[in-house]
């Protein structure tokens, strides 16, 4: 089954579904992840099947709701999944992996720094090297603040590449989706350098937010990164404003953000 325009561009693993739970398209992502099925209950492990026809089968519930799915790989890989209705009869719904990678090396690197905490002057060392691999872990996300009035900011900060991408991307759309976001800030003032991949990310990022309904607004473009950004203009509807305290000031928000 091939995927449809209506996913274009989409980065999370995402299907359309009838209302008897058969997949009339689905994203590339999606294929990649779990392989070709005609229908989202042969991808899902046995408790996992029921409890999705359960939920995606109550009009009055859009999620999220903790699956398990059999990936490619043979590895079971733990999803929220997101839907809503679409015309009469299908359901877009959109699945998120959970990524336990960032949680685990934080818990890892936490009790290293904790054995660490009575040695001598060359472990001394090997802790400080600790503080700084947590405080990359912490650098590798990408924290969503909430504006008011459907607005939701994303500073950006270091280097955009492959490495952070595989951290933030998830956590930004599951964000934009619960938080109900009409119009995302993404402020690049804190951003070093965008690598290729990066850029190809930050791409996909908009339109993805496009797809959604989202409004985007970039902030903060510093003149090294101008040139890389003013194709995205031509391709996606974009609007740049100089800094974030414009696009505030031009949006009364700044009394909503007095306490950030």
């Amino acid at each position: 089954m091939n995927s449809t325009d209506l996913f274009a561009g989409w980065p999370l693993p995402a299907f359309q579904l009838t209302n008897e739970l058969d997949i009339v398209a689905s994203s590339e992502a999606a294929q990649n992840m779990f392989g070709k099925a005609s229908s989202i209950l042969e991808i899902l492990d046995e408790g996992s099947a029921a409890k999705a026809e359960m939920f995606l089968t109550d009009a009055g519930s859009n999620g999220p709701v903790e699956l398990d799915f059999k990936g490619n790989d043979g590895v079971t890989k733990l999803c929220d999944l997101y839907w809503k209705t679409a015309g009469e009869t299908d359901l877009i719904v959109t699945a998120v992996p959970k990524d336990k990678g960032i949680s685990k090396i934080s818990a890892q690197l936490t009790s290293l720094r904790s054995r660490l905490s009575d040695t001598n002057y060359n472990l001394l060392l090997e802790k400080e090297r600790t503080e700084r691999l947590l405080q990359r872990v912490r650098e590798l996300s990408a924290p969503t603040i909430e504006l008011g009035y459907g607005h939701l900011l994303i500073p950006f900060f270091g280097d955009l590449d492959s490495g952070k991408i595989e951290s933030i991307q998830n956590h930004i759309l599951k964000d934009v989706y619960e938080k109900h976001a009409e119009t995302v800030i993404l402020d690049l003032t804190a951003m070093d350098q965008i690598s290729l991949e990066g850029m190809n990310y930050l791409e996909s990022l908009l339109e993805t937010f496009k797809i959604m309904g989202t409004e985007s607004i970039i902030t903060g473009v510093k003149p090294e990164h101008a040139k890389q950004l003013n194709g995205l203009k031509s391709t996606i509807n974009l609007n740049f404003e100089s800094s974030l305290a414009a696009v505030l000031s031009d949006r009364r928000l700044t009394h909503k953000t007095s306490d950030i």
